[in-house]
């Protein structure tokens, strides 16, 4: 019964502002026990002391997120939203709407997980719209990357994680460092690297556990190279400085580059989606898989698939073409990343639930895995480091051009 006139109390005292918009006393103890349940940490009134500065820049950041977003006229859709929190729920292992139960069994609204995943949508959608049509991957960049990638065929590679907290101006840099001591101590004490990532980390690779991928000696940083060197596998290390703020590294696994490799396996893909709507009851779930699977029999290819989604049998159903799919790119989905890349060419699987429906995917065709990333794919990759140092300078003018009052949490 007092816990909403304690919120009221507590919301009333503002710790800092964003230009118009306020964050609370309230907002701010909240973020940093959601942040605290998700990591697994031993919670404690001193835990929460040291992590509240770090929660607190980073809701001026999403607060900044959503309010350049808005100048622009983007936000999340519903779907997006729905579809974002379907994929934590199948990476945690959960069913469908567990993970609104579980975040507010621990005491916290929902709505702090909403605001943070609106931030994260928010902010792809602007790298989309204003960063990424002023970045460009050349061909003589992409010759260069492959007579690299070329040499080091035989070497061991590595794939990394990490956890990044940037430096804006050298008077913050000791701040940022604290920052980083925290996020090591909390590893230390038993948080899993992935989920302190998604909560502390400020790099694009955030919402992915902060994982960088499989990473060649010279790929990086040469400070950050050479902690990579150092770790073994499942090993972190204390931070490391960069030109760009403190990095916390992760080596989760390593490999010898060029070996064959399943997962970088290209497909050419056909997809039917029969509508059912994200709301959908047990009953409707299960009359529509019913539907689905009796849709697949006798599809030998994907024309036959294309075909099915056109009869007239099938309501509201669509189809299309997905070419030079990556197979390990499909691990968002533990069933299609188990069951497709298996399939003989003309082979169906499914069907998947997906946000818009049920899905059934049929293979048109696959090639690689012979070890050698593809150009499209090495393009890819420059893209990604680009995207993430134009990121960082947009991030860096939006902190410049605000107004912001910090005050005591």
């Amino acid at each position: 019964m007092l816990l909403p006139s304690l919120a009221a109390a507590q919301g009333s005292r503002v710790v800092a502002r964003v230009n118009d918009d306020a964050l609370t006393d309230f907002d701010l103890s909240q973020r940093v026990l959601f942040a605290i349940r998700t990591t697994g940490l031993q919670d404690s009134p001193d835990l929460r002391q040291r992590m509240a500065a770090q929660m607190l820049r980073q809701m001026i950041d999403e607060k900044l997120q959503l309010q350049d977003a808005k100048r622009l006229g983007l936000k999340a859709t519903d779907g997006e939203m729905q579809q974002r929190l379907g994929d934590i729920e199948r990476a945690a292992g959960m069913a469908r709407g567990q993970f609104r139960q579980y975040i507010q069994s621990t005491g916290v609204s929902f709505d702090i997980a909403v605001q943070q995943i609106e931030a994260q949508i928010a902010w792809n959608k602007i790298v989309r719209r204003r960063i990424r049509p002023q970045v460009d991957v050349s061909e003589a960049e992409i010759d260069d990357a492959l007579s690299r990638v070329r040499a080091n065929v035989g070497k061991t590679e590595s794939r990394v994680a990490e956890i990044f907290i940037p430096v804006d101006r050298p008077e913050f840099a000791d701040e940022a460092k604290r920052s980083a001591d925290r996020v090591v101590d909390q590893l230390k004490r038993g948080a899993p690297f992935a989920a302190v990532a998604q909560q502390f980390s400020q790099g694009a690779t955030a919402p992915a556990g902060g994982e960088l991928g499989w990473l060649l000696p010279g790929a990086l940083d040469p400070a950050l190279d050479a902690a990579v060197d150092k770790l073994q596998v499942r090993q972190f290390s204390d931070p490391v400085r960069s030109a760009a703020g403190w990095h916390v590294l992760f080596v989760i696994d390593r490999r010898q580059f060029a070996a064959a490799r399943p997962d970088d396996v290209r497909l050419n893909l056909t997809q039917m989606t029969l509508p059912l709507p994200i709301n959908a009851s047990p009953d409707e779930v299960n009359r529509a898989t019913a539907e689905a699977q009796k849709a697949m029999a006798g599809v030998r290819s994907c024309n036959d698939l294309h075909a099915r989604a056109r009869s007239p049998e099938l309501k509201g159903a669509t189809s299309g073409d997905l070419q030079n799919v990556r197979a390990g790119d499909l691990q968002g989905n533990p069933q299609m990343f188990e069951q497709i890349p298996r399939l003989n060419v003309g082979g169906t699987a499914g069907p998947f639930r997906v946000a818009e429906g049920l899905q059934v995917v049929a293979l048109c065709g696959k090639v690689g895995g012979d070890g050698l990333p593809s150009r499209d794919a090495i393009s890819q990759q420059l893209l990604l480091q680009k995207l993430e140092a134009a990121g960082r300078r947009y991030m860096r003018d939006l902190r410049r051009q605000a107004t912001i009052d910090i005050r005591q949490p």
